[in-house]
């Protein structure tokens, strides 16, 4: 097809997925009703029709998106549909007296994603609809307009349950409008089933269930289908082989798959003792979390959800009600509701399965015992009873779990003050959290789940020593620690010493537990930030940014960095804008990168004039080095030089650990900013060294001292000053470089190769570079390779190396890998390349390339205020081509 066709086709507005309610309603017997009156009368009856439907439509806030025998419109809330829909019908019976007819119609209501676009001025007048509309809401609200009866309204079990809690929006309607469930049906083309409500009124309405037909069937259990009653009387004699106590055993009523969700309830209290409200639904969720099989709902993911319905999280019990909606909102397949009574002198535990939809009891597991001394061990029989009712092998649950006693604690005041420390940590108090987790920890010395908890929280606050100390009393003590917490505290642990063990460590119980958000996440961001392999990081952080995590915004804030790391620039500018709905609020820094890497300077001032104020020395030390690489990249040569050494910068005052940090990354901006001889001489090269003999504190990681060091070494490598390269390698750990650290052992290699290539007599292997290249190297390796294609006479490979580092911006935007030093330089490579594009073209007697090359590398890169070797180089290219064009 050609260009000129592409264009004329090209639609004048961009799709985008938005979450609406449609409605189909389709005139039943319009051909009969034709034949009958004769075409003239027919029309002006449904012109009438017409203006009543748009009429009421206009009423409710809809939007008319299509019209054949009926219309379907478009809402955004389900209510609205619904009270359109009832109206609807209402004013069909009002026409049919007015016209001496009877029209009927059907109604189907179906809620989700939908694709909407506007269609050009020029294909409106071709005959096209003002608005499309697609996704798969459509055909499903189709298939249930399909089924209903005549006057029949039929929505789906989300739209239902969205219009049936906002009724009270009904208005006259409220007391007359009557809903009903039919079950489940399954439609022709649609692969799951969908449960069918109705809503109408009494002298209007069916309100009865709708037949099955060719597209769509009612789903029942195998032995109440028509074709297999032939079969009762032999599959009872089957049965009467049996033990009884198979026999009896119902099946679950809700048919649970693995790694479902269910949502945990607020305790019902029925004794009296204060201590049981918060001890045994800590308990009792300690206890669920140990299933593989079955995910416990996270406590913030339900305040959140509670939050979101409009109501207090701290005042509101999570009952029947409140319960059910939540899990329909989120996603779950059952609600369990806690009960502790005492009767006749013993304690009775009681846990009920809600069906969510229905809101009843499908089925409910007691035990009982002889004071408090029998509640644990209630809990855990009700606990292994229900992981099996809800489909789990009987032998995982006993092989996999231990009794609450071990892995939390037999003393009721700990296992409390352990329940209200998570609590209150998903409010947001940290040091409260803190104050509980001790307090647990001070009355059973042996809670190691306490420690672990205990330990995570001081990470965030920065108490790496403390942490650490928590960490290995916990696993002292590991019989009382859970697989799943065991595997986590290992890992937390091991990231103090080798990043390597520590990635395989999260790796494996990200892999053990698919649901466990904190595996994922942090082997997403580690990954990303200790191997700089974006792949596994990507698939790791999808696992994690999903509906169910309550802290999925710090996920999907992640993944739209990974996606800027891999060029997918609209995809993450999706993340980025869905992160900041869920109250991401960061300094910008990434979601302005994703921008820049794709020259939108001016999306780039505001996002970052919007982003949260730098607060703390890591934040500071992160949009300053982000501001350097914005400024490098827009050729701001002078805003580059003021951030450097203006007095802002020498009014910032840092750790020795982060100062070097960001001493690190503005070294890679001053190569670029200064001279030949400043970049070659010893006196300004020097600064390399500059902090690095006190640089390591108490608390500064093996991984932050040694990468500095690789760091500084590859600029004195690069930069013709090996003697400094020397003196700075002898300072690195050598066994940090061969084991543990994968980001170290690729900087060393890089290092050394580097130094190869500067010393003009060595030999540089291609192939040993190549090899370096498998998805997870450093940018700066392309760089590497580029010149040493070069100095082989290789022009098309360095060209094509050139190439890669001018497509691959996002990515060299996001490389966290040595605190962020590379980017700045990176950055600023990308931009260069083009240069160097066209330098290799030239040589390759390519002159046409060339010119377009350099003329792009001009454009991005003013010469004006440029570093002088840069506008020396340049100059020098330009004349020659243009002296080859003569």
């Amino acid at each position: 097809m050609s260009a000129g066709i592409v264009a004329e086709v090209e639609p004048q507005s961009r799709a985008s997925s938005v979450l609406r309610t449609l409605v189909l309603c389709d005139l039943v017997d319009s051909t009969g009703l034709v034949e009958r009156m004769g075409d003239l009368a027919a029309a002006e009856l449904i012109r009438k029709h017409d203006r009543l439907a748009r009429t009421l439509a206009d009423r409710h806030h809809g939007r008319e998106i299509d019209k054949t025998d009926g219309f379907m419109m478009m809402f955004e809330r389900p209510i609205q549909a619904v009270g359109f829909a009832l109206d609807y019908q209402r004013g069909l019976k009002q026409l049919n007296a007015a016209e001496q007819v009877n029209l009927s119609a059907r109604v189907g209501i179906h809620v989700g994603d939908v694709v909407v676009w506007d269609n050009s001025a020029e294909d409106i007048a071709k005959g096209a609809k003002p608005t499309e509309v697609e996704g798969l809401v459509k055909p499903v609200t189709s298939r249930l307009m399909n089924l209903a009866l005549p006057g029949q309204i039929l929505l789906s079990n989300i739209a239902y349950s969205l219009a049936h809690r906002a009724q009270g929006e009904l208005g006259e309607y409220l007391e007359t409008a009557r809903w009903r469930t039919h079950g489940r049906y399954r439609f022709r083309g649609v692969p799951d089933p969908v449960a069918v409500f109705e809503v109408g009124e009494e002298d209007l309405a069916p309100l009865k269930a709708p037949p099955w037909s060719s597209k769509a069937h009612r789903e029942v259990p195998f032995w109440r289908r028509p074709t297999t009653v032939v079969f009762e009387a032999l599959i009872i004699a089957v049965l009467i082989a049996v033990p009884l106590v198979m026999f009896l055993r119902p099946d679950p009523a809700i048919a649970f798959a693995q790694r479902d969700w269910v949502v945990v309830g607020s305790l019902h209290n029925l004794t009296g003792e204060t201590v049981f409200d918060d001890a045994l639904e800590g308990a009792l969720r300690i206890g669920l979390e140990q299933s593989r099989y079955v995910n416990v709902m996270p406590d913030l993911k339900v305040r959140d959800t509670i939050t979101r319905m409009q109501r207090d999280p701290d005042q509101t019990k999570v009952d029947r009600v409140v319960g059910s909606e939540v899990a329909i909102r989120d996603g779950a397949r059952a609600l369990i509701l806690p009960t502790i009574a005492e009767i006749g002198g013993r304690v009775r535990i009681t846990a009920e399965v809600i069906d969510p939809h229905t809101q009843t009891t499908v089925y409910s597991e007691t035990a009982d015992g002889i004071g408090k001394e029998s509640i644990l061990p209630s809990l855990d029989t009700i606990n292994e009873r229900l992981r099996v009712r809800l489909g789990e092998a009987l032998a995982t649950v006993s092989n996999e779990s231990m009794p609450l006693e071990k892995v939390a604690t037999e003393n009721l005041d700990s296992l409390k003050a352990f329940s209200l420390a998570t609590t209150t940590s998903n409010k947001g108090d940290i040091i409260q959290a803190n104050v509980l987790l001790k307090n647990a920890i001070a009355l059973d010395p042996n809670f190691s789940r306490a420690r672990i908890d205990l330990a995570g929280a001081l990470l965030i606050q920065g108490h790496r020593e403390e942490a650490r100390k928590q960490l290995n009393t916990a696993l002292t003590s590991e019989e009382r620690l859970s697989p799943r917490d065991k595997f986590m505290a290992e890992a937390m642990l091991a990231d103090f010493v080798s990043p390597r063990e520590s990635l395989r460590k999260w790796k494996a119980l990200a892999q053990s537990f698919p649901d466990f958000f904190p595996a994922q996440g942090t082997y997403g961001f580690y990954a990303w930030a200790y191997a700089n392999d974006y792949s596994e990081a990507l698939e790791a952080t999808k696992r994690n940014a999903v509906a169910q995590n309550p802290n999925r915004g710090t996920g999907i804030y992640l993944l739209a960095t990974l996606l800027t790391g891999r060029e997918q620039y609209s995809e993450a500018a999706q993340q980025f804008a869905l992160a900041e709905s869920l109250g991401i609020h960061y300094q910008n820094t990434f979601y302005a990168a994703a921008y820049a890497a794709q020259r939108n300077y001016k999306k780039v001032a505001q996002l970052l004039a919007a982003g949260r104020a730098a607060d703390s020395e890591n934040t500071r030390i992160s949009l300053q080095t982000y501001k350097l690489a914005f400024a490098i990249d827009q050729g701001k040569w002078d805003e580059s030089r003021l951030l450097l050494d203006g007095p802002d910068r020498q009014r910032m005052r840092l750790s020795e650990e982060n100062a070097s940090q960001l001493h690190d990354a503005e070294l890679g901006t001053r190569m670029i900013l200064a001279s030949e001889n400043e970049r070659s001489g010893l006196g300004r090269t020097d600064k390399l060294l500059s902090g690095q003999e006190s640089m390591q504190s108490a608390d500064e990681s093996e991984y932050s001292r040694n990468s500095s060091l690789l760091f500084r070494a590859y600029m004195a490598s690069k930069y013709m000053n090996d003697a400094l390269a020397t003196k700075l390698l002898d300072k690195v750990d050598t066994a940090l470089t061969t084991t543990d650290f994968p980001d170290l052992i690729k900087l060393k290699a890089i290092v050394d190769a580097q130094r190869k290539l500067s010393n003009k007599s060595s030999s540089v292997d291609v192939q040993t570079l190549n090899g370096l290249v498998d998805g997870t190297e450093l940018n700066v390796t392309h760089l590497l390779l580029m010149e040493a294609f070069e100095r082989t006479g290789d022009y098309r490979s360095a060209r094509e190396q050139a190439r890669w580092l001018a497509s691959h911006r996002g990515r060299a935007y996001t490389q966290s890998s040595v605190g962020s030093a590379f980017v700045p330089f990176d950055v600023a490579q990308s931009n260069l390349a083009l240069l160097y594009d066209a330098e290799y073209s030239s040589q390759l007697g390519q002159q046409e390339s060339a010119r377009r090359a350099l003329s792009e590398f001009e454009k991005v890169w003013p010469l004006d205020g440029s570093p002088e070797w840069i506008a020396a180089r340049a100059k020098t290219l330009r004349a020659k081509l243009a002296k080859q064009a003569n």
